[in-house]
């Protein structure tokens, strides 16, 4: 019964934790003006698990006619924040009772969250372009649509249950599934630790900066996108390319938007940041055999780490928005938009800068531990 009451500690911990940092990015970000914080904050945390939001608007004068969009982000920086504190919860007491500790909370996670699921419904005050005089329209609809909704739109918002319930079984899942893993090996483990330390740093770093140079809001988004950001920079540095593509009526919308072309100035990024995590590991990890058989097998196992996590991370960065017209019991998508880079690209991407950082790392600390003995030895004679 311990280790129920801990998984189920657990459980509330990282969701708890999860809604503090949702509502601190939504506060920063002024969100009020949209919607309450507090709903708001359901849904992002729905959203950090991987499910999605529906927002219906319905035009004044009771037409029979409503707009509907799903919107699917991961806002990762929720994300992480609720798996670390998760990992950690279920691993802090040790290897006895986990596997009692992981079922309560594969059980607990879900079922909170299909429950806010039910309880989240909600408004979004949300602005047309347009504002009724046809200039700064959206493909030429601008207008046309504030003439039917009004510049400001009152949308009505919902976490729809099944694929809340789902994506939250599939997440916690994950997080049970590493933590396993982490036990079974414990170089894993040791990497994991790296990464979060790298991670934790940059988001510290990423917050100091946003916040002196960009404001409040900046720093809000720091709190909620930040590991897309590293992602998307890793990637691009590593020569992976993030596309968008749109399809529909409204798909003109984003003509002329590209994201950053991939390498360039940007290779320095993963260079680094590879790096020295390969250092971090090679550094806490002592492994048997020679020095070119320890950089080796640290960079067989660091790039495959690698170019699962960047594989990963470009699965779970990838934004979606479709949007379609309702009328008559008849449903027409005028925007279906992505934003996405390549799984495999990445995958391979990462298993050769992970190869070539880990090897490099291993190498430097045997060099700086050999030199180390050297001094050490010679000032005791």
């Amino acid at each position: 019964m311990r280790d129920v009451g801990r998984g189920l500690a657990a459980a509330a911990a990282a969701l708890l934790v999860m809604a503090g940092v949702a509502l601190a990015g939504l506060l920063l970000l002024d969100a009020g003006r949209f919607g309450g914080p507090v709903v708001l904050t359901a849904v992002v945390v729905a959203l950090a698990v991987g499910g999605s939001a529906d927002v219906v608007a319905v035009p004044a004068g009771g037409l029979p006619v409503a707009v509907r969009g799903v919107i699917d982000v991961m806002p990762l920086g929720v994300s992480l924040v609720g798996a670390v504190v998760l990992g950690v919860a279920l691993l802090r007491p040790g290897r006895d009772g986990l596997p009692v500790r992981a079922a309560t909370t594969a059980v607990t996670v879900p079922a909170m969250l299909a429950a806010i699921s039910l309880l989240t419904k909600g408004n979004l005050t949300l602005r047309l372009p347009g504002g009724g005089s046809g200039g700064g329209s959206v493909c030429g609809l601008g207008a046309g649509m504030s003439s039917r909704f009004g510049s400001a739109v009152d949308a009505g918002f919902s976490l729809p249950f099944v694929p809340t319930l789902t994506a939250a079984t599939v997440w916690v899942l994950v997080v049970v599934g590493v933590c396993a893993l982490a036990v079974r090996f414990p170089a894993l483990a040791t990497g994991l630790r790296a990464a979060t330390t790298v991670l934790g740093i940059i988001t510290a770093g990423g917050l100091l900066v946003a916040g002196v140079f960009g404001g409040a809001a900046a720093a809000g988004a720091v709190l909620l996108v930040l590991p897309q950001v590293v992602a998307g920079v890793l990637l691009l540095g590593l020569g992976v390319p993030w596309t968008v593509t749109s399809e529909g009526p409204l798909s003109c919308a984003l003509d002329g938007v590209q994201p950053l072309s991939p390498g360039g100035p940007l290779t320095w990024a993963p260079v680094v940041v590879l790096l020295v995590c390969g250092i971090v590991v090679a550094a806490r990890t002592r492994r048997p055999g020679g020095t070119l058989r320890r950089a080796a097998v640290l960079a067989a196992w660091f790039a495959l780490v690698t170019g699962a996590a960047l594989a990963v991370m470009a699965l779970l960065s990838q934004v979606s928005v479709e949007l379609g017209v309702t009328a008559l019991g008849m449903s027409i998508p005028v925007l279906d938009a992505r934003l996405a880079a390549n799984p495999l690209l990445a995958l391979v991407a990462g298993v050769v800068g992970g190869a070539l950082a880990s090897g490099a790392g291993s190498l430097l600390v045997d060099a700086f531990r050999s030199r180390i003995s050297v001094s050490s030895r010679t000032w005791n004679r």
